[in-house]
């Protein structure tokens, strides 16, 4: 299970070096020039008196029907998109690679089941983000 841990982290440590120009890079839901809702990166330094110096990631566009998507959904799904941006990722990452660590090590001391109410968790998130857990 160690190493799915690892190759979670790996791959989610990846994907946020991706997404992010700067380390210290946040994101945030705001709007547009024209009021639509979108997801925006900001760096902390660059907050000046006028502002939030920040670029679009993604738009989110929504249909008046209800019955498909909501202004409401489209927000959530642009909030939790914002919730998990690079720094957020990171801390993940290195969440599953101490549970990684700390699994290892509780195998060595035939600890394997004592540890499961801890690791358990973590592959579980794991399998589920390389989407090997159907």
């Amino acid at each position: 299970m160690a190493s799915v841990l690892r190759e979670a982290a790996a791959l989610l440590r990846r994907r946020a070096a991706a997404a992010a120009q700067f380390s210290d890079e946040r994101w945030m839901v705001d709007q547009d020039e024209t009021a639509g809702l979108v997801l925006t990166s900001f760096v902390p330094g660059d907050v000046g008196a006028d502002g939030i110096s920040n670029s679009i990631l993604a738009s989110f566009a929504y249909p008046d029907d209800p019955e498909r998507a909501t202004y409401a959904q489209a927000l959530g799904t642009a909030a939790h998109m914002a919730a998990l941006d690079t720094r957020a990722a990171v801390a993940l990452a290195a969440w599953l690679e101490t549970t990684a660590s700390f699994e290892e090590r509780a195998e060595e001391l035939d600890e394997a089941e004592g540890a499961a109410p801890l690791v358990e968790p973590a592959a579980r998130f794991a399998r589920l983000y390389l989407r090997t857990e159907t």
